[in-house]
């Protein structure tokens, strides 16, 4: 479905990125894959930066200046982006009545800005070559429903679901269409949780799910691949949820009374 595409992928060292940019190779697209850390402190890609058609490119997102340094990077590696895959993000904060300015700025800044960042500059380039794009981003079911201690991550979420909405209507003009996808819980390093140590909390927790699993990585990277191909072209300022049912359940267990049972 995207072979011959080119796909810049933010935040592809480890976790959903990493997944998406191997289905992305394994589908015929050539990938720029990058994250903050230096390619030799990467262990999870030491497969698949050998694939043809795999670049890798360590840029700290949280620094200005730098979305442009990697868009431009990208560009001269792959030509024109079809698909910019906007996920980069992070889960870091207290409790609400301990939120500092610094902590705000730091989270909205990796989570949402970033994705403005390169996304502007995807566009001007793409824009400047007279061609359009795909734009996806990863955003989360905690955009539309929260949880507590999440202030600032489920703000930022919620954000990231107006902005695919806004810039499908900012961008279609330039031939760009937008999507994301808001996953429920995920097994990936940032959402463990130490779920994998503590199995009386990993029930309590697949007790809420529909589906009773919690999602891999791959029952998402389907997604990005359809949605960066050409089948989903008419598909633009649309957040597709990927949670197991999580979003479809008011509450997973609830006493029935007599008279309901009628």
């Amino acid at each position: 479905m995207l072979q011959g595409k080119t796909a810049l992928i933010t935040g592809s060292s480890q976790g959903i990125g990493l997944a998406v940019a191997k289905a992305y190779l394994a589908d015929g697209a050539r990938v720029v894959l990058t994250s903050e850390r230096p390619l030799d402190q990467c262990p999870e890609m030491a497969d698949v930066i050998r694939r043809p058609g795999a670049h890798y490119i360590a840029v700290d997102l949280a620094k200005d200046g730098e979305a442009e340094r990697l868009v431009a990077a990208a560009v001269e590696k792959l030509g024109p982006i079809d698909i910019l895959v906007n996920n980069l993000g992070t889960f870091r904060e207290p409790a609400f009545l301990d939120l500092t300015r610094a902590q705000f700025d730091f989270i909205f800044h990796v989570n949402v800005w970033s994705a403005i960042a390169v996304t502007r500059e995807v566009a001007r380039h793409s824009i400047n070559s007279g061609r359009g794009g795909r734009i996806l981003f990863t955003t989360s079911l905690n955009g539309s429903r929260s949880e507590p201690r999440h202030t600032l991550y489920d703000a930022s979420k919620g954000a990231i679901n107006a902005l695919t909405r806004q810039l499908a209507i900012e961008l279609a003009p330039h031939g760009f269409t937008t999507a994301a996808i808001a996953p429920g819980l995920v097994e990936t390093p940032l959402t463990d949780f130490g779920l994998r140590s503590d199995p009386a909390a990993r029930q309590a927790i697949l007790e809420q799910i529909p589906l009773r699993r919690i999602a891999s990585v791959e029952d998402l990277a389907g997604w990005y691949v359809f949605l960066g191909s050409d089948a989903a072209s008419y598909a633009t300022g649309t957040i597709i949820t990927v949670d197991g049912g999580l979003d479809a359940q008011q509450m997973a267990e609830r006493p029935i009374a007599v008279s309901e049972q009628h």
